[in-house]
Protein backbone atom coordinates (compact mmCIF):
# COMPACT_ATOMS: atom_id res chain seq x y z
CA UNK A 1 0.00 0.00 0.00
CA UNK A 2 1.46 3.37 -1.04
CA UNK A 3 1.76 6.47 1.12
CA UNK A 4 -0.99 8.13 -0.92
CA UNK A 5 -3.23 5.15 -0.39
CA UNK A 6 -2.56 5.26 3.35
CA UNK A 7 -3.45 8.93 3.43
CA UNK A 8 -6.68 8.37 1.53
CA UNK A 9 -7.52 5.39 3.74
CA UNK A 10 -7.03 7.43 6.93
CA UNK A 11 -8.94 10.39 5.54
CA UNK A 12 -11.99 8.20 5.06
CA UNK A 13 -11.90 6.71 8.55
CA UNK A 14 -9.75 3.67 8.01
CA UNK A 15 -9.34 3.13 11.75
CA UNK A 16 -13.06 2.32 12.19
CA UNK A 17 -13.50 -0.01 9.25
CA UNK A 18 -13.76 2.40 6.35
CA UNK A 19 -16.02 5.33 5.46
CA UNK A 20 -19.42 5.70 7.11
CA UNK A 21 -22.56 5.27 5.02
CA UNK A 22 -25.06 8.12 5.00
CA UNK A 23 -27.86 7.65 7.58
CA UNK A 24 -30.42 7.64 4.76
CA UNK A 25 -28.75 4.62 3.16
CA UNK A 26 -28.62 2.70 6.43
CA UNK A 27 -32.23 3.57 7.24
CA UNK A 28 -33.39 2.50 3.79
CA UNK A 29 -31.64 -0.86 4.10
CA UNK A 30 -33.11 -1.45 7.56
CA UNK A 31 -36.60 -0.60 6.36
CA UNK A 32 -36.21 -3.01 3.48
CA UNK A 33 -35.14 -5.70 5.96
CA UNK A 34 -38.13 -5.17 8.24
CA UNK A 35 -40.53 -5.24 5.28
CA UNK A 36 -38.98 -8.51 4.10
CA UNK A 37 -39.35 -9.89 7.63
CA UNK A 38 -43.00 -8.80 7.73
CA UNK A 39 -43.52 -10.33 4.29
CA UNK A 40 -42.22 -13.66 5.54
CA UNK A 41 -44.49 -13.44 8.56
CA UNK A 42 -47.45 -12.71 6.30
CA UNK A 43 -46.72 -15.92 4.39
CA UNK A 44 -46.53 -17.90 7.66
CA UNK A 45 -49.81 -16.45 8.93
CA UNK A 46 -51.50 -17.14 5.59
CA UNK A 47 -50.26 -20.74 5.75
CA UNK A 48 -51.75 -21.19 9.24
CA UNK A 49 -55.10 -19.81 8.13
CA UNK A 50 -55.06 -21.92 4.96
CA UNK A 51 -54.41 -25.04 7.04
CA UNK A 52 -57.25 -24.10 9.40
CA UNK A 53 -59.70 -23.56 6.54
CA UNK A 54 -58.51 -26.63 4.64
CA UNK A 55 -58.95 -28.96 7.61
CA UNK A 56 -62.37 -27.50 8.29
CA UNK A 57 -63.33 -27.97 4.65
CA UNK A 58 -62.23 -31.58 4.22
CA UNK A 59 -63.30 -32.60 7.75
CA UNK A 60 -61.62 -36.00 7.35
CA UNK A 61 -63.46 -38.67 9.34
CA UNK A 62 -65.78 -36.04 10.79
CA UNK A 63 -63.13 -35.07 13.31
CA UNK A 64 -63.20 -31.30 12.84
CA UNK A 65 -65.04 -30.56 16.09
CA UNK A 66 -65.96 -34.07 17.22
CA UNK A 67 -64.26 -37.35 18.09
CA UNK A 68 -65.28 -40.83 19.15
CA UNK A 69 -64.42 -41.17 22.84
CA UNK A 70 -65.32 -39.82 26.28
CA UNK A 71 -65.58 -36.24 27.56
CA UNK A 72 -62.26 -34.90 28.82
CA UNK A 73 -61.58 -33.02 32.07
CA UNK A 74 -62.34 -29.58 30.59
CA UNK A 75 -65.78 -30.67 29.41
CA UNK A 76 -68.90 -30.92 31.54
CA UNK A 77 -69.08 -34.28 33.25
CA UNK A 78 -65.63 -35.27 32.02
CA UNK A 79 -62.81 -36.94 33.95
CA UNK A 80 -59.04 -36.85 34.01
CA UNK A 81 -56.78 -39.31 32.24
CA UNK A 82 -55.94 -40.99 35.57
CA UNK A 83 -59.64 -41.53 36.31
CA UNK A 84 -60.18 -43.31 32.99
CA UNK A 85 -57.11 -45.48 33.56
CA UNK A 86 -58.43 -46.61 36.94
CA UNK A 87 -61.99 -47.14 35.78
CA UNK A 88 -63.07 -50.80 36.03
CA UNK A 89 -65.10 -50.62 32.85
CA UNK A 90 -66.22 -48.04 30.38
CA UNK A 91 -69.38 -47.83 28.36
CA UNK A 92 -69.21 -47.78 24.60
CA UNK A 93 -67.58 -44.56 23.40
CA UNK A 94 -69.80 -41.91 21.92
CA UNK A 95 -69.20 -39.09 19.46
CA UNK A 96 -68.07 -36.21 21.67
CA UNK A 97 -68.62 -32.74 20.21
CA UNK A 98 -66.49 -29.79 21.33
CA UNK A 99 -67.64 -26.20 21.21
CA UNK A 100 -65.67 -23.33 19.72
CA UNK A 101 -63.36 -21.45 22.04
CA UNK A 102 -64.71 -18.38 23.82
CA UNK A 103 -64.96 -15.59 21.26
CA UNK A 104 -64.88 -12.96 24.00
CA UNK A 105 -61.50 -14.10 25.29
CA UNK A 106 -60.20 -14.41 21.76
CA UNK A 107 -61.18 -10.85 20.86
CA UNK A 108 -59.94 -9.52 24.20
CA UNK A 109 -56.43 -10.73 23.36
CA UNK A 110 -56.76 -9.23 19.88
CA UNK A 111 -57.93 -5.85 21.20
CA UNK A 112 -55.07 -5.77 23.71
CA UNK A 113 -52.62 -6.49 20.88
CA UNK A 114 -54.10 -3.69 18.78
CA UNK A 115 -54.09 -1.36 21.79
CA UNK A 116 -50.39 -2.01 22.39
CA UNK A 117 -49.68 -1.27 18.71
CA UNK A 118 -51.59 2.02 18.91
CA UNK A 119 -49.66 2.96 22.07
CA UNK A 120 -46.32 2.31 20.34
CA UNK A 121 -47.43 4.23 17.26
CA UNK A 122 -48.62 7.20 19.32
CA UNK A 123 -45.42 7.14 21.38
CA UNK A 124 -43.30 7.32 18.24
CA UNK A 125 -45.27 10.26 16.86
CA UNK A 126 -44.94 12.07 20.19
CA UNK A 127 -41.19 11.37 20.28
CA UNK A 128 -40.68 12.79 16.80
CA UNK A 129 -42.69 15.92 17.56
CA UNK A 130 -41.84 16.67 21.20
CA UNK A 131 -38.31 15.15 21.27
CA UNK A 132 -39.09 13.86 24.78
CA UNK A 133 -37.32 10.52 25.08
CA UNK A 134 -38.29 10.11 28.75
CA UNK A 135 -42.01 10.11 27.97
CA UNK A 136 -41.37 7.72 25.09
CA UNK A 137 -39.61 5.29 27.42
CA UNK A 138 -42.48 5.37 29.92
CA UNK A 139 -45.05 4.83 27.17
CA UNK A 140 -43.10 1.83 25.89
CA UNK A 141 -43.31 0.27 29.35
CA UNK A 142 -47.10 0.74 29.22
CA UNK A 143 -47.22 -1.06 25.86
CA UNK A 144 -45.13 -3.88 27.32
CA UNK A 145 -47.53 -4.19 30.27
CA UNK A 146 -50.52 -4.43 27.91
CA UNK A 147 -48.68 -7.09 25.91
CA UNK A 148 -47.93 -9.12 29.05
CA UNK A 149 -51.64 -9.11 29.93
CA UNK A 150 -52.38 -10.41 26.41
CA UNK A 151 -49.81 -13.18 26.92
CA UNK A 152 -51.44 -14.26 30.19
CA UNK A 153 -54.87 -14.39 28.56
CA UNK A 154 -53.42 -16.35 25.64
CA UNK A 155 -52.16 -19.03 28.01
CA UNK A 156 -55.64 -19.09 29.53
CA UNK A 157 -56.97 -19.74 26.03
CA UNK A 158 -54.58 -22.65 25.60
CA UNK A 159 -55.66 -24.14 28.93
CA UNK A 160 -59.32 -23.96 27.90
CA UNK A 161 -58.87 -26.12 24.79
CA UNK A 162 -60.91 -29.27 25.57
CA UNK A 163 -59.47 -32.76 25.41
CA UNK A 164 -61.27 -36.04 24.72
CA UNK A 165 -60.31 -39.41 26.17
CA UNK A 166 -59.84 -41.86 23.31
CA UNK A 167 -59.32 -45.61 23.88
CA UNK A 168 -58.70 -47.70 20.77
CA UNK A 169 -57.26 -51.18 21.36
CA UNK A 170 -53.99 -50.60 23.25
CA UNK A 171 -53.94 -46.86 22.55
CA UNK A 172 -55.34 -44.76 25.38
CA UNK A 173 -54.76 -41.04 25.40
CA UNK A 174 -56.27 -37.61 25.84
CA UNK A 175 -56.67 -36.25 22.31
CA UNK A 176 -57.68 -33.06 20.58
CA UNK A 177 -60.05 -32.63 17.69
CA UNK A 178 -58.74 -31.15 14.44
CA UNK A 179 -60.30 -27.80 15.38
CA UNK A 180 -58.61 -27.89 18.79
CA UNK A 181 -55.22 -28.73 17.27
CA UNK A 182 -55.53 -25.95 14.70
CA UNK A 183 -56.43 -23.41 17.36
CA UNK A 184 -53.54 -24.58 19.54
CA UNK A 185 -51.06 -23.86 16.75
CA UNK A 186 -52.65 -20.49 15.91
CA UNK A 187 -52.76 -19.34 19.54
CA UNK A 188 -49.22 -20.64 20.07
CA UNK A 189 -48.04 -18.57 17.12
CA UNK A 190 -49.75 -15.51 18.61
CA UNK A 191 -48.00 -16.12 21.94
CA UNK A 192 -44.61 -16.22 20.19
CA UNK A 193 -45.38 -12.89 18.51
CA UNK A 194 -46.51 -11.36 21.79
CA UNK A 195 -43.32 -12.45 23.53
CA UNK A 196 -41.33 -10.90 20.68
CA UNK A 197 -43.29 -7.65 21.00
CA UNK A 198 -42.68 -7.55 24.75
CA UNK A 199 -38.94 -8.11 24.16
CA UNK A 200 -38.82 -5.32 21.56
CA UNK A 201 -40.82 -3.00 23.80
CA UNK A 202 -38.40 -3.52 26.68
CA UNK A 203 -35.53 -2.81 24.30
CA UNK A 204 -37.13 0.44 23.13
CA UNK A 205 -37.81 1.54 26.70
CA UNK A 206 -34.24 0.86 27.86
CA UNK A 207 -32.55 2.35 24.79
CA UNK A 208 -34.63 5.52 24.92
CA UNK A 209 -33.94 5.90 28.65
CA UNK A 210 -30.22 5.72 27.87
CA UNK A 211 -30.51 8.28 25.09
CA UNK A 212 -29.79 5.87 22.23
CA UNK A 213 -33.30 6.55 20.89
CA UNK A 214 -34.37 10.19 21.07
CA UNK A 215 -36.12 12.90 19.11
CA UNK A 216 -33.33 13.01 16.53
CA UNK A 217 -32.56 9.28 16.40
CA UNK A 218 -35.98 7.62 16.16
CA UNK A 219 -35.37 5.27 13.22
CA UNK A 220 -35.26 2.12 15.35
CA UNK A 221 -38.57 3.13 16.94
CA UNK A 222 -40.14 3.27 13.49
CA UNK A 223 -38.82 -0.16 12.53
CA UNK A 224 -40.33 -1.75 15.65
CA UNK A 225 -43.59 0.14 15.13
CA UNK A 226 -43.97 -1.26 11.62
CA UNK A 227 -43.72 -4.83 12.87
CA UNK A 228 -45.91 -4.12 15.93
CA UNK A 229 -48.70 -2.69 13.79
CA UNK A 230 -48.53 -5.69 11.46
CA UNK A 231 -48.96 -8.04 14.43
CA UNK A 232 -52.05 -6.05 15.47
CA UNK A 233 -53.52 -6.22 11.98
CA UNK A 234 -52.82 -9.95 11.68
CA UNK A 235 -54.47 -10.54 15.07
CA UNK A 236 -57.70 -8.99 13.74
CA UNK A 237 -57.62 -11.11 10.58
CA UNK A 238 -56.94 -14.33 12.49
CA UNK A 239 -59.61 -13.65 15.13
CA UNK A 240 -62.22 -12.83 12.49
CA UNK A 241 -61.44 -16.04 10.60
CA UNK A 242 -61.42 -18.38 13.60
CA UNK A 243 -64.45 -16.77 15.25
CA UNK A 244 -66.84 -16.79 12.31
CA UNK A 245 -65.55 -19.83 10.38
CA UNK A 246 -65.47 -22.87 12.62
CA UNK A 247 -68.56 -25.10 12.54
CA UNK A 248 -69.09 -27.28 9.48
CA UNK A 249 -72.74 -27.06 8.44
Amino acid sequence: MSIDTHAEHDAHGGHDGGHHEPPEVVDGRQRMAIWLFIGGDIITTAALLFTYLYLRGVNTGGHWMSMLGYPGPQMAGGHTYAWYQNAASLADPTNVMVGKLAAGLNWTVTLLTVLSALIIWGAEKALRSSKNAKNYSMTCWVAVLVTVVAIVLSFKQLQSIPQIYVAVNDSQTMSYTTYDSSMMVIIGSAVVHLFLLAFLGVGLAIRSARGVINGDKWYQARLVRLFWVWVGVSAIVVSATTTFINVVH
